[in-house]
């Protein structure tokens, strides 16, 4: 059956990209340059498609020792993106100017290599972390972003949830394994059952904003209408994730559900208010956990874990203020790969990758500053986004889809690491919190802005001018 399985899978996938290439004609080639890369980082490193390698857990929790094919293809990406948007005219002092705060965060954590134990290793790791921006510059400078960004992460989910199917049922040497506990777990096209859960939670918001505008309220919406497509996406992806027991992706996959698809009252600006001050406020909760048991208790259970956060407060645990310099850390995604790291792995007898926490692993990259750094990205993003709600419906559905990522991202983190890390969570987080204004774009795309026609930051996107 396994021979009839995949070959068939291929031609499905093959189908859904043909059919969406359809749909959107007027999207470039060129935006197949940020989807292979997306299609990556939601998976497994290019290396281990070469190879067949299964899939693994690095026993490097800052992952040191990097493969040449894999810096190949991130650098031809990267430089790759960098020349198409500078070529369509992207002004990338523009972008620096309008995104204080995000500069700040990546300026600041350029210092910490100064400081790090592996200060190549750190430069790497962030230049590949900057390089995203420049892959969300060939998506912005399309002549519509917004199509050019549902089209990317849509043919994503189109090639990683049909393979992450069919490894799981038919190749279990790929689509599953077991993790240095010996705890066997469900990993689709990832490389362990977190990292599959995060794709879906991910791709499925996307492809409820595509159904939500090719299908507004109100149409009708008959049998032959039904994007089937989208559906069996989505009925995929919830069925890899039901079984791959990832609690905080599934919590998160229904809060983002909501965030996006809500309307009426349920859009205000006191309410998003709300919502954002109380995700913002969680992790503060969590560290005062015992203080505040009785509050963060139900959250908590709700997303199937107990007060121990499934053990990870044991990991919590080692991770104290003479862990680290508490003022500015171990310098960028070193400490898991030196001596630091080390020393809790020996203590707690495992392989830990990562503090299960990105609040905590940013204090351990950059110290008390690193969280304060982060903490002003977050907040100047949220705010930034509230602020534009009501613009107009299509506007609307973006910001939404904004909003809704930030906060799906911020709850996220409390139990998993996702910020500052190469995956699919922060290269759209990074991509929700940046503004690529309108005055960024000139060249050929700047004339047709001049000649009234539709551009880059047309009426679908006012989201992304600048106010």
């Amino acid at each position: 059956m396994r021979a009839i399985a995949l070959p068939l899978t291929l031609i499905f996938i093959a189908w859904l990209i043909v059919r969406d290439c359809r749909r959107r004609p007027s999207v470039s080639t060129a935006v197949w340059l940020p989807t292979i890369l997306l299609i990556v980082l939601g998976s497994r490193p290019v290396s281990m498609w070469v190879s067949g390698q299964r899939a693994y857990v690095t026993e490097m929790g800052n992952e040191a020792a990097g493969n040449l094919v894999d810096q190949l293809f991130y650098l031809f990406t990267v430089v790759g993106c960098f020349s198409v948007a500078s070529f369509r005219g992207m002004k990338w002092n523009k972008i620096i100017a309008t995104n204080t705060a995000i500069m700040l965060f990546y300026l600041y954590f350029a210092f910490s290599i100064c400081w790090s134990g592996d200060p190549s290793g750190s430069l790497k790791r962030l230049a590949k972390d900057f390089g995203l921006l420049f892959a969300m510059g060939v998506i912005f400078s399309e002549k519509d972003p917004l199509l050019a960004l549902r089209a990317v992460y849509v043919r994503c989910a189109s090639v990683l949830f049909p393979l992450s199917v069919v490894f799981i049922k038919y190749f279990p040497n790929y689509g599953r394994n077991y993790a240095k506990s010996g705890e066997f777990e469900i990993t689709g096209v990832a490389t362990q059952k977190n990292s599959l859960g995060e794709i879906v939670l991910v791709f499925t918001l996307f492809l409820i904003w595509d159904y939500l505008e090719t299908h507004p309220p109100g149409r009708r919406l008959g049998w032959r209408r039904i994007p089937w497509e989208s559906v069996i996406l989505i009925l995929m992806g919830g069925w890899s994730l039901d079984l791959s027991r990832s609690k905080t992706a599934t919590v998160c996959t229904m809060i983002g559900v909501f965030l996006v698809a809500r309307s009426g009252l349920f859009v205000s600006k006191t309410i998003n208010r709300a919502i954002f001050a109380g995700a913002m406020s969680l992790p503060f909760l969590l560290f005062f956990s015992q203080q505040f048991h009785s509050v963060i208790a139900p959250l908590v259970e709700a997303m199937g874990r107990d007060m121990t956060f499934t053990g990870r407060t044991n990991i919590w645990a080692q991770i104290t203020l003479s862990t680290v310099n508490p003022i500015i850390g171990a310098g960028y995604w070193s400490f898991w790969g030196g001596p630091g790291g080390d020393a809790i792995m020996q203590a707690m007898t495992t392989i830990i990758p990562n503090a299960h926490n990105g609040y905590l692993d940013i204090y351990i990259d950059g110290g008390f500053l690193g969280l304060s750094v982060l903490f002003l990205m977050l907040v100047v993003s949220g705010l930034r986004i509230i602020k534009r709600f009501k613009i107009s419906r299509n506007a609307n559905l973006f910001i939404r889809v904004r909003f809704a990522i930030l906060v799906v991202a911020i709850i996220y983190n409390l139990s998993e690491t996702a910020f500052a890390r190469l995956g699919p969570l922060w290269f759209t987080t990074l991509l929700v919190m940046v503004d690529f204004p309108m005055k960024a774009v000139v060249g050929t795309v700047g004339r047709t802005v001049n000649q009234g026609r539709s551009s880059i930051l047309d009426q679908r996107s006012p989201a992304l001018l600048n106010q």
